[in-house]
């Protein structure tokens, strides 16, 4: 850290990670604080955790003449080290003890690969730098405060679109001068007399806009601009890929928009503004243009930083171009393999990236360094043209399985496990293994022609010889085509989320096909318990679903057993189970069972109330007079007991 600070102007460094006394330092998990600023020097601290969402977002950060000091173990021991960033791709925090670091593997050999990277061992004499200074391009700004013929045609675009009202989309990689256009064009447009706003995911990202704008712009937050809905004539929108896109979507159909993202993800969610965000747009304003600036504006155009980074993350990863499909082959692929071949792990890397609108880089390091997860992927030739990411989930026993059961433990992972057990009400679900497919891509020149089914069905084969796991099992935004998707290939629906996604729009479900003899079982109970409770949601919290789309998921639900409702109200009354996810058992129970003991006429209108489908816990506890719904739901707990003599051993 000394020899760090030897190399470094402090007034103007972003040290993020563990730092010296007397140094500022931001903590790894505060990166996207800095998004849109400016840093002339930049330490990384991966002691703290190599992290890679916020090694790229804040090298991205760095200007012209800068310099990236990045602190790590010796390099023969990087690997080994106990990296904190390692706890989040572990199920259990003691596994990172004694795990090699695929990641770091690779990281390493890029890093040496790189002539422009300089190695300063600790007892070592310091490499002599080169002589680092900013270009004069940097500052031959024109008059209309441009640096470059394409920000004079994205300013130009902007203008264009608000007189004509349409959308405009401006995209770019960091350090391109994206959020100064957008300042210049709103200084421009209040200076023409428009009335404007700027909104992002927050202010701290709005930062450069403003500093850009030398007249009054005012920022409003995404979620009060919808709320407050004022009169405007533009809306500008920075970073709008971190912004839900059914809330862009609802900036778009009010206001005249421009929409400015970064892209390849740090500032928002991968792809998503291309693969969701935009395809939407074209429906609603099918005349809506798009403007992209790629030439540097914060470093010059041979910056050596820009290019490392780019091969550390694999930020420019794509999927190979598949030729005539045929011979199409289903393995496993192993990490190992792919630490190995540099070249595979990019393809399907890319393949992932293309397909999935939350890809990050972090996904990149699970892809490399998470223990439980497998790769199923289908060669055609030796394309690779499908593949599916698996992770291992239950397997969770005694204790911690009651523990889970009663809410009072949320291990890490295992999300089938806990989810069907703590909210879909069935009890026990913990205790079996589950695989799960946690993403399943084709690529987009192989769809429609049933190699994603193929692809299941070999898995499927494969889990259900010698009956290595119990479930098979899958959660996903819940759109008709992906549970029609599902379902056609033989996977039963058994939770579905109460609240929607605030990236998708869209309530989760979670899909099983069973691979065990006990699993083949089980599996129709669980079903009943599903469809028992989705008829009683269906009059209330889900009352806005449109069934019709998918009515073979829905099989008449046969009684459920009285055990498992008394079971399920027991331990709401009890123990700290989730009102919401038992409201179907609690309204049987309380409809079949008595109180031991008698209500009173308040404590039996509240209970009524709690039960109604239809229910708004913050409203009810207004109505009552609690403090908010937490108090009122441990006042219902304490109605509940009356119907029990004490607790007792579930």
């Amino acid at each position: 850290m000394a020899h760090a600070q030897q190399l470094i102007d402090s007034q103007h460094c972003l040290w993020l990670g563990e730092a010296p006394l007397g140094q500022s330092a931001y903590p790894m998990k505060k990166f996207a604080s800095q998004l849109g600023h400016e840093h002339s020097h930049l330490v990384f601290n991966a002691y703290s955790g190599l992290h890679p969402d916020a090694f790229g977002a804040v090298t991205g950060t760095l200007i012209a003449g800068g310099v990236l000091i990045l602190l790590c173990p010796p390099l023969a021991e990087w690997s080994t080290y106990a990296d904190p960033d390692l706890v989040r791709y572990v199920a259990q925090p003691e596994q990172v003890q004694g795990l090699t670091s695929r990641f770091v593997v690779r990281f390493i050999k890029q890093l040496c690969r790189d002539p422009n990277v300089f190695i300063w061992r600790q007892h070592e004499p310091s490499p002599v730098l080169p002589s680092i200074t900013a270009e004069p391009w940097q500052l031959q700004v024109d008059a209309q405060g441009c640096l470059n013929v394409q920000q004079r045609h994205a300013l130009a675009s902007i203008l264009c679109s608000v007189r004509q009202c349409q959308p405009l989309v401006l995209t770019a990689d960091r350090g391109r001068g994206k959020s100064s256009v957008l300042g210049l064009a709103a200084e421009r447009l209040i200076k023409s007399g428009c009335t404007l706003a700027l909104t992002a995911p927050n202010k701290e990202a709005a930062a450069q806009v403003l500093a850009h704008c030398s007249r009054p712009l005012a920022f409003i937050a995404p979620d009060a601009l919808l709320a407050q809905q004022p009169a405007l004539s533009v809306l500008l929108i920075d970073e709008a890929a971190a912004i839900p896109t059914p809330m862009l979507l609802a900036m778009a159909q009010r206001y005249c928009c421009v929409f400015a993202t970064t892209e390849h993800g740090y500032e928002g969610t991968g792809l998503g503004f291309q693969l969701k965000f935009q395809p939407a747009l074209q429906r609603l304003f099918p005349n809506w243009r798009k403007a992209t600036l790629s030439l540097p504006a914060r470093w010059s155009a041979a910056d050596p930083v820009e290019p490392l980074l780019y091969r550390l993350l694999a930020l420019n990863a794509k999927p190979p171009v598949p030729s005539v499909i045929n011979k199409l082959r289903h393995r496993w692929v192993t990490r190992e393999q792919l630490l190995k071949n540099d070249t595979l792990l990019q393809q399907l890397f890319g393949l992932l990236t293309l397909a999935h609108y939350q890809t990050r880089p972090s996904d990149l390091r699970h892809l490399l360094d998470a223990p439980q997860l497998l790769l199923a992927v289908t060669f055609s030739n030796e394309t690779p043209i499908a593949i599916a990411l698996l992770i291992a989930e239950g397997g969770l026993k005694g204790e911690l399985s009651q523990a889970i059961w009663r809410g009072q433990r949320r291990p890490r992972g295992h999300l089938l496990a806990q989810s069907l057990s703590f909210h879909g009400g069935i009890y026990g679900a913990e205790h079996f293994t589950y695989q799960r497919v946690m993403r399943i891509v084709v690529h987009p020149d192989c769809q429609q022609q049933g190699i994603g089914s193929q692809l299941l069905s070999w898995l499927k084969n494969t889990l259900s010889s010698g009956e290595q796991v119990d479930f098979l099992g899958t959660s996903f935004g819940a759109s008709p085509e992906l549970l029609e998707f599902w379902h056609r290939n033989n996977f039963k629906l058994v939770r579905l989320g109460l609240l929607k996604d605030g990236v998708s729009g869209l309530h989760a479900a979670m899909m099983l096909w069973p691979c065990s003899a006990v699993a083949q079982q089980t599996l129709p109970q669980w079903q009943q318990i599903f469809n028992a409770n989705f008829t009683y949601y269906r009059q209330g919290l889900l009352a806005e679903l449109n069934t019709e789309l998918w009515p073979p998921l829905f099989p008449c639900t046969a009684p459920l057993p009285p055990e498992h409702d008394r079971r399920i109200a027991h331990d709401v009354a009890f123990y700290h189970r989730d009102w919401l996810s038992d409201q179907p058992a609690l309204a049987r129970f309380t409809q079949q069972y008595p109180p031991l003991t008698p209500l009173t006429s308040a404590q039996a209108a509240l209970l009524t109330d709690l039960l109604l489908p239809s229910i708004n816990l913050s409203s009810l506890a207004k109505r009552y007079g609690f403090s908010g719904y937490k108090q009122l739901l441990r006042h219902a707990r304490c109605v509940l007991q009356h119907f029990f003599i004490a607790p007792y051993d579930t």
